[in-house]
């Protein structure tokens, strides 16, 4: 329907029966479309001015529309303005526009700008009021984009939704006169009101898929601000499936049967093997369901034994095998085996996968024995429960690996978990107090670690993100580590080299990340210059500065340690064993993420972890490291001293009971110690005071003799005081 043609305007207080004939035609026909007679007709008689039996009339007529317009001119006398305010209030707005008294269009309703907080779900309903004639047309849009088919003065909302969320306006088109004008009303504004997310259509309880076909699965959700972010879960577990940022996830057809495994880590081992040496050979696979591995060698299944270990562990998805094998001298001879073919293969409810075929070189060594060490031993440290910093739970199983690894090649092993600064110190010094000229010393340590100028530290359990100050005395936090708090790798190697060993082995597993240059700290000599250079130590860096140190996929265990595995028991020397460490890290595709290890050190002779000790004859006295070793491993370290002061004569002796760790015949010390302090007086009774640096402390007043009993959980700083409570009432510190 199109609006009043130009010329055919009329006057507002003009009656109906004056108006021009086309006009009076089509607004006729106009209200014979639609029954919209009907609803002019039920309006009046709603109101009263017309009467049911003209109701009933123009209903019963074969031209309503006719007989409606009859009623309204001939026995009403309406005025033009006076029709066009009921066609209004029928909301006939096409009929409307079809009158022309040049009114121009203004918009009385809204006044002004308004804001309103809307509940989701609510049912919302927004208008304006116009006047002109002819009636203008109308568009609502909502933050400028129109909303097609919303053409009438109101506009309902009947569900509030976030997409609903705006500001709403309603442009106002008339064309008076021939010209066309555009008026926009002021704005509602729409916004819903905060409301924490609910699911308003929960996922379909049971679904069936066609073979070969995907599942979808979808849910409703509402909340304000709208939910961006959907964590998809499967079988209760806590580890989300899917994450996306609507509420439906597509389930591909191959994952909703049985899985076949996938192997995305192939076995691979050095082509050539010495006989007698261990080798590992691990395979990594991925398959939601449970899955079984077996190993093959020579195309027969190969059975656990002493010289055969096969170990599983499963992570979520992913499932590892690792084999650890020995063919003995004896073994190669009765089989006549020259080449080893080893194959894994994996099943699972969905059917079975064989691994690439692994074929090693089996020879023989004929180098005869020439380095042989005094005595072996292994300092092996590993922090995992940082406070202040990421906890590193596969630092417990490197440092059990690395032990198992040295007990194999013959080193005693003190291996200590979660230290702080000064156990870690003191754990060193400790430890130096074995080593003997011409011993093997190796050093390993697991945890956080940075870098600053060429130098590494080791941060301790207890080193503490600190503050620094800037200008306008604003306090910055920064996620670093004072030097102070940490430990020199440089001060390690110094307190070990006090007795000239043959060689110092270290492996540092940690990250390097670079640590800026801050004001406030000193180097100091002992912790960061090398005292002593003997051609003896060779070192290992898990990764090279500024790069990171990572954990290998499905074993809770380092890569560097993980790759030191199938490698440090070879009868080879240190650095054939650094080097083949960096060539196991450079085959493309060996991990997923980038660690470049890194090796340096001054070793002159190709000495191997695998030489033999020979003891001197003096370490293996009553007095000697051997026996001291022993000692303290078994538990039954014990320091005495006698102390005299003025009258008083007080002897203390204090022993360690350590549980005894005994693996084969080398003795493994932790650190957790059982300490016992007896003291005795001879003379005067007097006032005691034992003080730990643990923290712990006992008062007691001794008189003849005492025992206490104390838990060490951490090797720390042992320190006993005595305060000997004098005739005169003075008091004398007496150290021990």
């Amino acid at each position: 329907m199109t609006a009043a043609m130009e010329g055919d305007g009329v006057e507002a207080d003009e009656y109906l029966e004056n108006l021009p004939a086309k006009l009076m035609q089509t607004i006729r026909c106009e209200l014979g479309k639609d029954e919209a007679w009907l609803k002019v007709a039920e309006y009046l008689a709603s109101k009263n001015f017309i009467s049911d039996e003209s109701l009933q009339v123009i209903k019963s007529n074969v031209s309503p529309a006719r007989e409606l317009l009859n009623i309204l001119i001939y026995q009403r006398f309406l005025t033009v303005e006076v029709f066009q305010r009921i066609l209004e209030g029928c909301q006939l707005y096409d009929v409307l526009r079809i009158i022309d008294t040049c009114d121009p269009a203004k918009i009385l309703i809204p006044t002004e700008d308004s804001t309103s907080l809307v509940p989701l779900g609510a049912k919302v309903s927004i208008a304006v009021a116009v006047s002109g004639s002819p009636f203008p047309e109308m568009l609502w849009c909502c933050d400028g984009e129109p909303l097609v088919g919303e053409t009438s003065p109101d506009l309902v909302l009947s569900k509030f939704s976030n997409k609903d969320v705006g500001e709403y306006t309603c442009k106002v088109k008339q064309r008076l006169n021939g010209k066309p004008s555009e008026l926009t009303s002021h704005k509602y504004i729409l916004r819903a009101k905060d409301q924490a997310p609910r699911i308003a259509e929960d996922l379909t309880q049971h679904v069936q898929v066609e073979a070969q076909e995907d599942l979808t699965l979808s849910f409703k959700v509402t909340g304000y601000p709208e939910p961006k972010c959907f964590r998809w879960y499967k079988s209760y577990s806590n580890k989300p499936i899917s994450e996306c940022d609507l509420p439906q996830l597509v389930v591909k057809e191959s994952s909703i049967g049985p899985q076949k495994p996938q192997i995305i880590e192939q076995p691979r081992v050095s082509p050539d093997y010495y006989a007698g040496d261990w080798m590992y050979l691990a395979c990594l696979v991925i398959c939601r369901d449970t899955v079984n591995f077996t190993c093959f060698l020579n195309n027969e299944e190969l059975k656990g034994n002493s010289n055969a270990h096969l170990t599983t562990s499963s992570s979520e998805n992913y499932h590892h095998c690792e084999l650890k094998y020995r063919l003995t001298q004896e073994n190669m001879e009765k089989e006549n085996w020259k080449r080893l073919n080893f194959k894994f293969a994996v099943f699972s409810s969905a059917g079975r996968v064989l691994s690439d075929d692994v074929l090693v070189e089996v020879k023989t060594r004929h180098v005869k024995q020439t380095h042989t060490a005094r005595n072996k031993w292994a300092l092996v440290i590993g922090n995992s429960k940082y406070q202040q910093m990421g906890q590193l739970p596969a630092s417990g199983n490197d440092i059990v690996t690395m032990k198992d690894m040295f007990i194999e090649l013959g080193f005693m092993v003190m291996m200590l978990s979660d230290l702080k600064r000064d156990a870690i110190q003191n754990a060193v010094i400790l430890f130096s107090t074995f080593v003997q000229k011409g011993d093997y010393v190796s050093f390993f340590y697991a945890g956080h670690g940075i870098h600053r100028c060429g130098k590494d530290y080791i941060i301790p359990l207890d080193a503490s993100l600190y503050f620094r100050m800037r200008e306008q005395n604003v306090s910055v936090k920064e996620s670093d580590v004072s030097l102070d708090e940490c430990i020199s790798y440089v001060q390690i190697t110094n307190v070990l080299q006090r007795n000239e060993p043959a060689l110092i082995f270290s492996v540092y597993d940690t990250c390097r990340g670079i640590k800026p240059k801050f004001e406030g700290w000193r180097p100091h000599p002992s912790q960061d210059i090398y005292q002593t250079a003997s051609k003896n130590s060779f070192f290992i860096y898990a990764t090279s500065e500024n790069y990171e140190a990572y954990e290998a996929i499905g074993v809770d265990r380092s890569l560097l340690v993980t790759t030191l595995q199938s490698l440090m028991t070879h009868r080879v020397s240190v650095q054939d064993l650094s080097m083949s460490v960096l060539r196991k890290f450079h085959f493309p595709g060996e991990w997923d993420q980038r660690q470049v290890p890194k090796i340096s050190g001054d070793l002159a002779l190709p000495l191997s972890l695998a030489d033999p000790s020979r003891p001197q004859p003096m370490d293996e006295l009553e007095c000697g490291v051997l026996k001291e070793w022993e000692r303290l491993a078994s538990g039954r370290g014990r320091m005495e001293d006698c102390i005299t002061v003025g009258d008083a004569k007080v002897e203390a002796s204090v022993y360690w009971n350590i549980e005894p760790q005994k693996d084969g015949v080398t003795w493994v010390i932790t650190n957790c110690l059982h300490l016992t302090v007896n003291l005795s007086c001879d003379a005067q009774v007097v006032d005691v005071q034992i003080r730990l640096s643990t923290g712990e402390e006992e008062s007691l007043r001794l008189r003849g003799s005492v025992s206490k009993q104390f838990l060490i959980p951490h090797l720390e700083d042992l320190e006993v005081c005595w305060q000997k409570q004098c005739c005169n009432g003075g008091r004398e510190k007496l150290p021990l």
